[in-house]
């Protein structure tokens, strides 16, 4: 093998010392990118299979090394990240025996692979399915499609305990780069990148817009870094909320969790899940597109605002976190209490509370719940235990500024149809109605759902 193996190298090297592409015409330079595409894809799968024996067998010690993923970075000159990435599929792939042999025979690059493997992982028998979708697909739709089954094949309680791990281990960096310039770098959850990239894109048409007007002519990507600026240094109009674009089946948001080949998707994200949509409503005006298999049943602008009167009394009720033991005043967020915003839950006195952003966050996600009534709330913890009185110190306040679901004016944005306020020329040639009138009405438009 060593023989066949140096005979080869030694033909390719010749072959490539020789190349003169200049002198080539256009058909012949295409066929050879080909040629070198498939000996490209041969190597890294054997590169990969190698390099899954070396890290079982230890041997990157010999070199200094403290594990496999740093050995392969400085072995093959590429990045720590693209190595672990290499040594992942290297070790999903072990089982997943069609997903190997096409990758063997040349049919998968090391990126298709590792799409592949990191899905089938999570169900070995769709591993056809998969090799049809890396034919017949380009890298983006396979991407896709590989996130809309991984999601279908997590539990909803996986999918939010990734989320809430994500979340804990979020993080910012910033450094200057080789060229002087300012970088960031952040890990959020999908969530949270969802907010930033509809505030981005929200803010960069208005720069995009103030630049046109001067007759200046930019690329996308800079306009979105102008937008960063203004929203972070204040240079913003922030008085409306950012647009998030939501695509999910009827049947899953009626159950609360994602079923087979059913889709729950925020544009330029991926797919989330029910929780997280929920969660993400709270805090933009979504427009939800309600679907069934290829069929768009309803279009909604969704904002969690509160009609002025039920606002009022809210204020009045709620001064502070209704959770027992919290007096938190400031950046109080509106929670649907008995039965969720995202399940149709009416828009009226009864049905909502206010809490502090620490107890939402409990509340949404890690198990707690809110039972009982005004003057004598009950705060449930994830093990059943029921807290009455001031069992525990409240949570220090947050500063004033922060965003919250429905701080400041209870009013719509403008431009926005609300769920149960019904259509803007309906709601324009009626007067307001009165909270038992919203109520019926948001009883009755939560049937869709």
């Amino acid at each position: 093998m060593c023989e066949s193996k140096e005979s080869l190298e030694a033909s390719l090297a010749g072959i490539v010392s020789s190349l003169d592409p200049d002198s080539m015409h256009g058909i012949h330079a295409k066929s050879l990118v080909s040629y070198f595409s498939r000996i490209e894809r041969l190597a890294v799968a054997g590169k990969t299979l190698c390099a899954r024996r070396v890290a079982t067998t230890g041997v990157y010690e010999l070199d200094g090394h403290r594990d496999p993923s740093s050995w392969l970075a400085a072995e093959t000159g590429e990045s720590l990240g693209s190595a672990v990435s290499i040594l992942r599929t290297a070790e999903n792939i072990a089982d997943l025996r069609e997903i190997e042999d096409a990758f063997r025979s040349g049919e998968l690059s090391g990126t298709q692979a590792r799409e592949l493997t990191e899905t089938a992982k999570l169900d070995p028998s769709c591993q056809k399915e998969l090799l049809d979708l890396a034919k017949d697909e380009d890298l983006i739709a396979l991407k896709r499609a590989c996130e809309r089954l991984k999601a279908t094949h997590r539990r909803e309680q996986d999918e939010q305990a990734r989320e809430a791990a994500v979340h804990e281990n979020r993080s910012l960096r910033t450094f200057i780069d080789a060229d002087g310039a300012f970088r960031l770098d952040a890990r959020l959850s999908k969530s949270s990148g969802a907010r930033i990239l509809a505030a981005l894109k929200s803010e960069a048409r208005k720069v995009f817009d103030d630049a046109r007007r001067s007759g200046v002519t930019e690329s996308s990507r800079a306009y979105l870094a102008d937008g960063l600026v203004n929203l972070v240094c204040g240079g913003s109009d922030q008085s409306q909320k950012a647009l998030c674009h939501l695509r999910v089946d009827l049947a899953a948001l009626k159950r609360g969790s994602l079923g087979q080949g059913e889709m729950c998707e925020l544009e330029g994200i991926g797919p989330i899940s029910i929780a997280t949509a929920t969660d993400l409503l709270g805090d933009s005006v979504a427009k939800l597109l309600v679907t069934s298999a290829n069929d768009v049943h309803s279009v909604f602008n969704l904002g969690r605002y509160i009609p002025a009167k039920v606002y009022s009394a809210l204020l009045e009720r709620d001064p502070c976190c209704v959770v027992p033991g919290c007096s938190s005043t400031r950046n109080l967020e509106t929670d649907h209490r008995e039965i969720p915003f995202i399940k149709g839950g009416p828009v009226n006195l009864a049905n909502c509370c206010r809490v502090c952003r620490y107890h939402h966050q409990l509340k949404t996600h890690r198990g707690y719940a809110l039972e009982g009534e005004p003057g004598a709330w009950v705060w449930v913890h994830p093990d059943g235990t029921r807290q009455t009185g001031r069992a525990r110190e409240s949570e220090p306040e947050e500063p004033d500024g922060g965003d919250s679901h429905n701080a400041g004016d209870p009013r719509p944005p403008p431009g926005s149809v609300n769920l149960f306020d019904g259509p803007p020329d309906i709601a324009a040639s009626e007067p307001a109605k009165s909270e038992t009138a919203a109520s019926e009405t948001a009883t009755s438009r939560s049937a869709l759902f």
